[in-house]
């Protein structure tokens, strides 16, 4: 008899759960008290608003509740294991404050967390303000990019990386809860909020295209079976210039991981062409002045359209190219 009773209270429970989610509230009621009927202790509530609660169960329904385009909080019911980054973004409020959580848990009604979940991802990006991993476990590294990140009764099974001191020293990560990683300044490059931060082949193609920006970084290795093409002018500081940064940095600008880029070949038609603290591995071809590989390696020969790029070109000393250099 109570396992029945049970069952209907946790049914009662995800209408009203669904039910305020269809009424797009921003602002949380209180959780559902027990039914009449039961004895027991409420059931389990999925999060400490369940009204407003995105509540999902499988990987695509999580990235879009986190998406701009979902609640201001995600609430998952099991285990779910990602093969794509998750990426928090878009701004929410809730009671008037900006506010996005993520809560891979359930609760009772005194609050009291009854089953925590495992979220399991390649990376998940933080770009939303204030944002809380409460209650679960996360699999895989955090990237934060903005401020008030927090971790609450929660374990993060991997390293946290900040784009910013400034978002470091906004962090809040609670005694309750355990890093198994590091935590620290990465920059993934020296203009992080103006970068494409990329980390698959058609986003770094789309990044380095006209309609891109005038730097693209990576946060991992990528390999191409379509040409890379760098086009389109940008600028920097008021001077032309264009940047691919396939690394993460700290605070004091030291490369802390570089990554792989490979590709047919690489043409560079965009004038003040910057690769920087990464590897390409095939040909490049440059169609430009001011080409420049600074702390950096080509696995492959640079080919210069003219002796006028040749000349304009630098090549660190820290830098490396293993094949030849030479106008073609």
């Amino acid at each position: 008899m109570k396992k029945y009773i049970g069952l209907v209270v946790v049914l009662t429970l995800l209408v009203s759960m669904f039910a305020g989610c269809a009424k797009k509230e921003e602002t949380p009621t209180a959780p559902a008290e027990t039914t009449p009927e039961s004895t027991e202790p409420a059931a389990a509530e999925p999060t400490d608003a369940v009204t407003t609660a995105s509540i999902v169960t499988e990987g695509p329904a999580l990235v879009n509740a986190l998406s701009a385009n979902g609640a201001w909080i995600a609430a998952t019911l099991n285990d779910i294991t990602l093969t794509e980054d998750l990426v928090v973004e878009g701004e929410f409020t809730n009671k008037d404050k900006i506010a996005r959580k993520l809560a891979p848990y359930t609760q009772d009604a005194d609050h009291n967390i009854t089953a925590s979940f495992t979220i399991t991802a390649p990376k998940m990006i933080v770009k939303s303000e204030n944002f809380k991993f409460q209650g679960g476990i996360f699999v895989g590294d955090i990237y934060v990019e903005a401020n008030g990140f927090q971790v609450s009764m929660a374990t993060v099974k991997g390293n946290i990386y900040y784009a910013s001191q400034e978002y470091m020293d906004s962090a809040v990560i609670t005694e309750d809860s355990v890093v198994e990683g590091k935590q620290e300044v990465a920059e993934a490059t020296d203009a992080v909020t103006t970068a494409s931060i990329v980390t698959d082949g058609p986003a770094l193609v789309n990044a380095l295209s006209a309609n891109g920006t005038w730097i693209a970084a990576t946060l991992n290795d990528i390999t191409l079976t379509e040409d890379l093409v760098v086009f389109g002018e940008f600028t920097n500081k008021e001077k032309i210039a264009r940047k691919l940064a396939p690394y993460t940095q700290d605070a004091d600008h030291n490369i802390t991981a570089s990554f792989t880029i490979t590709a047919p070949k690489m043409t560079v038609q965009s004038e003040n062409f910057k690769f920087q603290g990464g590897t390409f591995v095939g040909d490049i071809y440059v169609q430009a002045n001011g080409f420049q590989v600074s702390k950096a390696t080509v696995e492959g020969n640079i080919y210069y359209e003219l002796k006028e790029y040749m000349d304009s070109a630098i090549i660190t000393d820290d830098s490396t190219v293993t094949g030849t250099m030479e106008v073609k």
